[in-house]
């Protein structure tokens, strides 16, 4: 696949296309190095985007080694650049298919369809892996891939992925203690491995995942936070909003799903009130990390936070639906809005169609209260 550099193409290619190895990975080094930090005006960002993308497809294996270690990080890499990088060979692709916040769950899905062991396992250490790579991981995935994919408390694995798991290397004693130690296990999943697991990881499974009833424990919790959610829609100065957070964490009911139930709701002056709370950070700063371009600083905020990774993606998912009905759909219908986003949550981790709020957040709710 040839990076779309059409804009500049024939300007780009007389500049380096007689240019000796040695050169062309000097300019390569500096053009994506430059690009990756912003050292530039912004007009002159797709330029260089070009540049980064020309070299990006260089003969010479050390060229595109330099480029895709200088931008595997760059947040606002073009997606066909990343992809290119990536399905190259393993030195040049493996920075960037683990770091790389340019790839999506269909990009990884591609990559994976012809992927070497190694690059495998550099998809399942992914933060925040989606539910089809991990899926794939779980059904084709090379024994290393799959270890990494348990142990990477991030990775969304659904129940289908689960059971190929098991139906793979469910004997393997290793595999065992790695999936039941998993942050969040489907209620049938639990049931599956209680029958042919071995009696110490029965033990520490049934400790994590207690077997009796715990839904009418839940359902009280979730109709509280969503008591207090409504309660909070109030009006309140940013003062008021630092009191009720600091009051809220005293009792502890300034909870992770209270807060992704009011970015849900559209209580984003709570939200970033509560996350200033938990980071230490400045409402104003939460404000600028969470609600403009890029999600890389969300993600460093919400791990200063200290909030739980299985619960990242909802938050994400969540932002990515506001992000896109502020540019697309201004006006949309408020409930048909929310239940877009309910829906979205719900199949990233393998929830039931059509839940409602409450049905997802008692989901989303920590196996173990205490």
């Amino acid at each position: 696949m040839q990076v779309d550099t059409s804009l500049h193409g024939e300007r780009i290619a007389a500049m380096f296309s007689a240019m000796p190895a040695p050169s062309r990975l000097n300019a390569a080094r500096t053009a994506a190095q430059g690009f990756a930090a912003q050292e530039m005006a912004a007009e002159d960002l797709e330029l260089t985007e070009a540049v980064v993308g020309y070299f990006a497809a260089d003969e010479d294996a050390t060229v595109r080694q330099t480029v895709a270690e200088a931008v595997k990080s760059c947040e606002f890499l073009s997606n066909a650049i990343a992809l290119k990088l990536a399905l190259d060979d393993d030195e040049i692709a493996l920075p960037v298919v683990e770091q790389s916040p340019a790839l999506r769950d269909e990009d990884l899905l591609l990559v994976l369809e012809s992927a070497s062991n190694a690059k495998q396992t550099a998809v399942a250490g992914r933060a925040h892996l989606g539910l089809k790579p991990t899926g794939w991981i779980a059904e084709h995935g090379c024994y290393p891939a799959i270890r990494v994919c348990l142990e990477n408390e991030t990775a969304i694995i659904g129940k289908s992925g689960y059971q190929h798991i098991m139906g793979r290397f469910g004997d393997v004693d290793p595999i065992q203690r790695l999936l039941v130690e998993r942050p969040y296990l489907p209620a049938e999943t639990v049931a599956l491995l209680l029958d042919f697991i071995t009696e110490e990881h029965r033990d520490i499974l049934i400790e994590r995942n207690p077997v009796t009833d715990t839904t009418s424990v839940h359902k009280i919790l979730a109709a509280r936070e969503k008591s207090l959610a409504k309660s909070l829609e109030r009006r309140m100065t940013d003062y008021e909003q630092k009191k009720q957070c600091l009051a809220l964490a005293r009792e502890g009911r300034l909870s992770p799903t209270l807060m992704l139930r009011t970015l849900i709701l559209d209580n984003h002056s709570f939200f970033a009130a509560a996350l200033s709370h938990a980071s230490g950070i400045s409402k104003k700063r939460v404000i600028s990390l969470t609600f403009e371009r890029g999600y890389l600083g969300f993600q460093r905020l919400y791990e200063r936070a200290g909030l739980p990774p299985y619960l990242y993606t909802a938050f994400r998912t969540t932002l990515e639906e506001y992000r896109r009905a502020r540019q697309y759909h201004p006006r949309a219908d408020r409930q048909t809005f929310f239940q877009r986003i309910i829906d979205r949550i719900a199949a990233t981790y393998g929830f039931d169609e059509e839940m409602t709020l409450d049905e997802l957040m008692e989901k989303l709710l920590p196996k173990r209260l205490h």
